[in-house]
Protein backbone atom coordinates (compact mmCIF):
# COMPACT_ATOMS: atom_id res chain seq x y z
CA UNK A 1 0.00 0.00 0.00
CA UNK A 2 1.28 3.18 -1.18
CA UNK A 3 0.11 6.37 -0.02
CA UNK A 4 1.26 9.58 -2.38
CA UNK A 5 -0.22 13.02 -1.88
CA UNK A 6 -0.11 15.95 -4.36
CA UNK A 7 -0.92 19.43 -3.90
CA UNK A 8 -2.70 22.22 -6.11
CA UNK A 9 -3.28 25.81 -4.92
CA UNK A 10 -6.32 24.93 -2.77
CA UNK A 11 -5.98 21.32 -2.21
CA UNK A 12 -4.19 18.00 -1.19
CA UNK A 13 -5.14 14.95 -3.37
CA UNK A 14 -4.25 12.00 -1.61
CA UNK A 15 -3.32 8.58 -3.80
CA UNK A 16 -3.81 4.52 -2.88
CA UNK A 17 -1.85 2.79 -5.25
CA UNK A 18 -2.69 5.44 -7.98
CA UNK A 19 -6.23 5.60 -7.05
CA UNK A 20 -7.59 8.94 -6.04
CA UNK A 21 -8.59 8.24 -2.60
CA UNK A 22 -8.98 11.69 -0.53
CA UNK A 23 -8.62 15.34 -0.66
CA UNK A 24 -8.03 18.22 2.27
CA UNK A 25 -9.07 21.67 0.80
CA UNK A 26 -7.46 24.79 2.53
CA UNK A 27 -7.32 28.72 1.52
CA UNK A 28 -4.05 30.17 1.76
CA UNK A 29 -4.06 33.81 3.44
CA UNK A 30 -0.98 35.86 3.90
CA UNK A 31 0.95 34.14 7.16
CA UNK A 32 -2.16 31.27 7.13
CA UNK A 33 -3.71 28.12 5.78
CA UNK A 34 -7.04 27.86 6.59
CA UNK A 35 -7.99 24.00 6.41
CA UNK A 36 -11.32 23.99 4.87
CA UNK A 37 -12.63 19.82 4.16
CA UNK A 38 -11.44 16.75 4.57
CA UNK A 39 -12.48 14.02 2.81
CA UNK A 40 -11.75 10.27 2.00
CA UNK A 41 -13.52 7.69 0.04
CA UNK A 42 -15.50 5.12 2.47
CA UNK A 43 -13.53 2.40 0.73
CA UNK A 44 -9.94 4.04 1.76
CA UNK A 45 -10.79 5.05 5.28
CA UNK A 46 -9.12 3.54 8.13
CA UNK A 47 -5.95 3.13 6.07
CA UNK A 48 -3.96 6.62 7.18
CA UNK A 49 -5.22 8.90 4.26
CA UNK A 50 -6.24 11.44 6.19
CA UNK A 51 -3.52 11.67 8.41
CA UNK A 52 -1.86 11.86 5.71
CA UNK A 53 -3.40 14.87 4.10
CA UNK A 54 -3.58 16.42 7.81
CA UNK A 55 0.56 15.82 8.20
CA UNK A 56 0.88 17.46 4.22
CA UNK A 57 -0.36 20.15 5.35
CA UNK A 58 1.01 20.85 8.65
CA UNK A 59 4.56 20.21 6.94
CA UNK A 60 3.64 22.86 4.30
CA UNK A 61 2.39 25.04 6.90
CA UNK A 62 5.50 24.93 9.12
CA UNK A 63 8.25 24.38 6.32
CA UNK A 64 6.76 28.10 5.21
CA UNK A 65 6.33 29.70 8.66
CA UNK A 66 2.64 30.05 8.63
CA UNK A 67 -0.02 29.20 11.47
CA UNK A 68 -3.12 27.11 10.41
CA UNK A 69 -6.84 27.76 10.97
CA UNK A 70 -8.35 23.95 11.77
CA UNK A 71 -11.89 25.01 9.89
CA UNK A 72 -12.27 21.55 9.41
CA UNK A 73 -13.01 19.25 12.46
CA UNK A 74 -10.75 15.71 11.18
CA UNK A 75 -8.02 18.78 11.01
CA UNK A 76 -8.84 20.06 14.42
CA UNK A 77 -8.67 17.11 16.10
CA UNK A 78 -5.24 15.50 14.76
CA UNK A 79 -4.04 18.64 16.07
CA UNK A 80 -5.07 17.75 19.21
CA UNK A 81 -3.90 14.62 19.38
CA UNK A 82 -0.46 15.27 17.81
CA UNK A 83 1.40 17.88 20.26
CA UNK A 84 4.63 18.00 17.96
CA UNK A 85 2.52 20.18 15.87
CA UNK A 86 1.20 23.05 18.48
CA UNK A 87 3.35 25.81 17.46
CA UNK A 88 1.33 26.04 14.37
CA UNK A 89 -2.12 26.58 15.75
CA UNK A 90 -3.46 30.00 15.06
CA UNK A 91 -4.53 32.34 17.84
Amino acid sequence: MSIEITRTARSYAAYLDGTRVGELTYIRRAHEIVALHTEVGEAAEGKGIGGALARALLDDAREGGLKVVPQCPFVAGYLDRHSEYDDLRAG
